[in-house]
């Protein structure tokens, strides 16, 4: 069986960025190589005397005392008041445990409270009075992803998207799935989560504009995928990965190419769902799969397209812009085959009052509330369509609704060429020509729909 790097990182900076969760490890992968004989024997020789060792954590000392009685650690007490309170924090009495068990620091440690496992092992062996090695670093290369599975399509295909807490309780995940049938033949994860504005990153369209107002002080909407380089050096800093967050997310994507969603169901549901997915290292797999399945049971209700060939042929891409003013970001998916547009599918994020009868993005009622502005909520349009399309109808007189603009715009260009879709977005009113549409931006979502495709 490998080994297998157990990631949970929602963040580490802050409301920015804080991990979300820990699992006890199933295999050790320590960094200091420990001493093979009775360690509490040649360190202690006083009967019930406690010993103490220190040791730099993740976020400050962590403190060890150990209660020794005729060679046997019989007690054990650690302190790390500074530690992320749901990752380190909540590692340290397993820690404890541990090291009463293994009567030394020869221990699992927790996976995803890396740091912390490190430093609660340091302070161990100095009370013991153990002399600590640097082990040479792992020389195996993480495994890669395993291909998608091909699948061979002759019948309609569909496409449906949703978001969900796959992760924790301080980001969002979006998932967008293509089904034939039951079957998936492709699938896209990417996460959304509020991260210091000071950093390196690249925050969502208008996170310069007006959206921005929706913002608590300091923080800026990111996706993980366009951030890739910034998350994963995080995620090797602070808890050794080896797999970066966007590597990761492509090989849950292609391990869910060619199951049905019963499938998936049963893998997200087992014990080791990360065991199952080559390349993925994510604690939280079992939860990005749901994801994809909850995305494919969505796609039965939405448009299908006829398509005959295999799942080599088709790419899916999500990209985000600003096709409706400043005040929002647009999300669009497109599924091609080549020059054509088979599938597509479009939504769009706005801060809306906490006041209104809404219902805020997957964790609003969580940590990732506090990237908020008092008295603003995030909210998908698709989401909220039935007040959203009431004030439409309201400000603006607006006779259909936003979701059913939505779809026709979709409905009109699946099956279309990228070039004839172009030519009807450049053209002066491209919402006259599809049947249903009537928002005014018709072209800046047929535009980020393109994007998507050209990708």
């Amino acid at each position: 069986m490998r080994k297998v790097l157990a990631i949970t990182l929602c963040g580490v900076l802050g409301i920015g960025l804080t991990a979300c969760g820990s699992q006890p490890s199933s295999s050790a992968n320590p960094s200091t190589e420990a001493p093979t004989t009775t360690q509490a024997t040649e360190a202690q020789e006083a009967k019930g005397e406690a010993q103490t060792g220190s040791a730099e954590g993740f976020g400050g000392e962590i403190t060890v005392s150990l209660t020794v009685e005729n060679g046997t650690i019989t007690a054990c007490s650690i302190q790390g008041d500074d530690e992320t309170p749901d990752i380190g924090g909540k590692a340290l009495p397993e820690l404890e445990k541990q090291i009463v068990k293994a009567n030394g620091i020869e221990i699992d440690g927790i996976s995803g409270a890396t740091v912390t496992t490190k430093a609660v092992k340091a302070a161990a062996a100095q009370a013991l009075g153990i002399e600590l090695e640097e082990a040479a670093a792992e020389s195996k290369p993480a495994e890669t992803a395993a291909p998608a599975e091909k699948v061979e399509i002759d019948g309609g295909l569909q496409i449906g998207q949703i978001y969900a807490a796959a992760h924790g309780t301080k980001c969002f995940t979006e998932a967008v799935a293509v089904v034939q049938d039951d079957v998936i033949v492709a699938a896209y994860l990417d996460e959304f989560q509020f991260i210091d504005s000071k950093e390196d990153v690249t925050g969502v369209p208008n996170s310069d504009a007006d959206f921005a107002a929706g913002y608590a002080d300091g923080l800026v909407l990111c996706s993980k995928r366009e951030n890739a380089a910034y998350y994963s050096a995080l995620m090797t800093d602070h808890a050794g990965a080896t797999v970066a967050i966007d590597a990761n997310y492509d090989a849950i994507q292609s391990f869910a190419v060619g199951k049905t969603i019963d499938e998936i169901d049963t893998v997200a549901k087992g014990d080791g769902a990360v065991d199952a997915v080559s390349g993925a290292t994510l604690v939280d797999t079992a939860g990005y799969l749901t994801a994809i399945a909850d995305a494919a049971r969505a796609a039965r209700d939405t448009q299908a397209v006829e398509f005959t060939g295999n799942s080599d042929n088709l790419k899916l891409n999500v990209v985000y812009g600003a096709a409706h003013g400043t005040k929002c970001f647009t999300t669009a998916a497109a599924l091609t085959d080549g020059e054509k547009i088979l599938l597509s599918y479009i939504d769009e994020f706005q801060f809306i009052s906490s006041d209104a009868d809404i219902t805020g993005v997957p964790n609003s009622d969580s940590d990732f509330k506090d990237g908020y502005a008092e008295g603003s909520v995030l909210c998908s349009k698709r989401v909220n369509a039935d007040y959203y399309s009431k004030n439409m109808a309201d400000k603006g007189g607006s006779t259909v609704r936003i979701d059913t603009n939505f779809d026709a715009i979709q409905n009109h260009i699946n099956g279309m060429s990228i070039t004839d879709v172009t030519a009807l977005a450049d053209g002066e009113n491209p919402v006259d020509a599809i049947s249903g549409a009537t928002l005014v931006d018709t072209a800046g979502y047929l535009h980020t729909v393109l994007d998507a495709a050209k990708n």
